[in-house]
């Protein structure tokens, strides 16, 4: 116990590390988690300062305004049925995180298993498990979102399930590699002697030592997970259209983009900026993780 103690202890320290050289060396890294901490905020205070809830939330006004320009009342104006606009991206932030949240959770913990079972046990199960893992890496997440829309119609549950469904292969892949190296390392041979389960060294030994790239890699594709989930919705594939997501707030202006511009360009220009911000912050990771790519710039000139 006091060994694994330790071990878990290296392992937290190398994490805190590496943060705080990327928070130290990176001004990126800083932007970053700047708009990182605006969308956590914006998330979870949303719908209690949004200025008109119901509206947030997708609920017309009673007394019918139409769309309105940006104005003091109206700071991102209203959209077709007057609901503010504002408010919709305050509690729409809400549901942007919970997509993320919840697609890159359970594609880490579902590539992470999968690639280092690949790896660890080899054979057969090497075989059929990176054959599934090829095979999904093809699909693209629009088209599962078609074939799920086909099946099931609109909804929440379409927006995850394509995009867990196309994510996790890529997860899979990285562990995959880093638990073939890791499998030959001295304390998981040592842990095989001793007669250790097969299935205790795997989740002791392996997973703990293959999870930081992974998890680095996750918190890279946050911005692309927002880019894709509001691709689907926008879409028509995905949430309905009173719900208050941004990739939905971009498509209920896309027919009134040249006479009411501001209800598909502020929750678009919402979508950018928090997509590059979590691009930003994962990139930064990844370079001060890998010092190959800290020069990769050099190389290009």
């Amino acid at each position: 116990m006091t060994i694994e103690k330790s071990r878990m202890q290296k392992r937290i320290r190398g994490i805190k590390e590496l943060f705080s050289r990327a928070w130290k060396r990176r001004p990126v890294f800083r932007a970053g988690v700047v708009i990182a901490l605006t969308l956590l905020f914006m998330a979870i205070l949303g719908p209690f300062i949004a200025p008109y809830p119901s509206e947030g939330w997708g609920i017309p006004p009673a007394t019918s305004r139409g769309a309105q320009p940006p104005s003091p009342e109206h700071p991102f104006g209203t959209d077709a049925a007057g609901r503010d606009i504002l408010s919709r991206i305050l509690i729409g932030a809400g549901m942007a995180l919970f997509q993320i949240a919840v697609v890159v959770s359970v594609s880490l913990a579902i590539g992470l298993l999968v690639g280092s079972v690949a790896a660890y046990y080899g054979g057969v199960m090497e075989k059929i498990l990176n054959y599934f893992t090829e095979t999904f890496m093809a699909f693209p997440a629009i088209i599962v979102a078609l074939a799920l829309n086909s099946l099931f119609g609109r909804g929440l549950m379409v927006v995850l399930l394509s995009l867990i469904i196309t994510w996790w292969s890529w997860y899979a892949r990285i562990a995959y590699v880093n638990a073939r190296s890791t499998r030959e390392m001295e304390y998981v041979l040592l842990a095989e002697l001793s007669g250790l389960p097969r299935y205790r060294i795997l989740f002791r030994h392996i997973l703990p030592n293959i999870s930081t790239p992974v998890i680095v890699q996750a918190i890279t594709d946050t911005g692309s997970v927002l880019l894709e989930a509001a691709s689907i919705n926008f879409l028509g594939l995905g949430l309905p259209t009173d719900y208050p997501d941004w990739g939905v707030l971009v498509q209920n202006g896309f027919n009134y983009i040249y006479s009411y511009p501001w209800i598909s360009l502020i929750p678009g220009a919402f979508i950018l900026v928090a997509a590059l911000g979590l691009s930003m912050l994962g990139d930064s990771l990844r370079e001060e993780m890998d010092p190959r790519l800290r020069r990769r710039w050099r190389l290009w000139f």
